[in-house]
């Protein structure tokens, strides 16, 4: 009788000890596949903008060419395009905050910056040849994940910009742009980004840059960012 309690007991241990380990691999399992999805997905949206990288180019190489009767049409397409770039991009935030930075993610993301950059000086030119009929909102903050209150602080100043974003609507371009990326991983540095800094003489981020004009440094309220905007 003994005896049979004991293989009893010893066989509902072995059952346990098997489902414990089956549960585990199925976890992990699903584990992995649900972050190989997330990082892919934010691989594929970031590939989608190498043709919008072109895309733009060719937009710089017509802005230099046209004259301001076309003004009206290059405006509308500039901000369509500003526009969904910036969507998109509130969109990939959401992907970044739940996935490790890995280092194909980090490249991707390096390019995205590049092209809100161009976007950026292809914004400068339209303006001047259409005779400035709206702002940049040019936001510069740090990319090091490591720095939780900054992180925390940007994340207020990111909430400042979008609301200042949708009370002016289409009388203004916002583009956030990681201004330090290099810092934090290996690989080639972004000296369109670097140059762009230099010229507005940024050095501590985060900063706001208005009009070409005006640099502010740190927090700052949506009164402050938008008394330097057009009516």
């Amino acid at each position: 009788m003994v005896h049979k309690i004991i293989e009893t007991k010893f066989g509902v241990f072995v059952e346990s000890l098997i489902l414990t380990v089956l549960i585990l691999i199925i976890g992990f399992s699903l584990g992995l596949g649900i972050e190989a999805y997330r990082t892919n997905k934010i691989i594929d949206s970031y590939k989608d903008y190498e043709i919008e990288a072109l895309d733009l180019k060719l937009q710089n190489y017509y802005y230099q060419i046209m004259d301001r009767s076309s003004c009206d049409e290059a405006i509308k397409q500039n901000f369509a395009f500003a526009d969904d770039l910036y969507l998109r991009g509130l969109e990939l935030e959401k992907y970044e905050e739940a996935n490790q930075l890995t280092d194909d993610i980090f490249r991707e993301k390096k390019r995205y910056v590049l092209l809100k950059t161009e976007l950026w000086l292809n914004s400068i030119l339209l303006k001047e040849k259409c005779e400035n009929p709206f702002d940049t909102v040019v936001y510069l903050y740090s990319g090091d994940p490591a720095n939780n209150v900054k992180v925390a602080q940007q994340k207020v100043l990111s909430n400042v910009l979008k609301t200042v974003k949708e009370d002016k609507g289409n009388k203004i371009i916002l583009l956030p742009i990681a201004g330090d990326l290099e810092l934090y991983k290996d690989g080639p540095n972004l000296r369109a980004v670097e140059l762009q800094m230099r010229i507005y003489n940024v050095t501590n981020l985060p900063s706001v840059i208005i009009n070409e004009k005006i640099v502010l440094e740190g927090f700052q309220t949506v009164e402050k960012i938008e008394s330097y905007l057009k009516d």
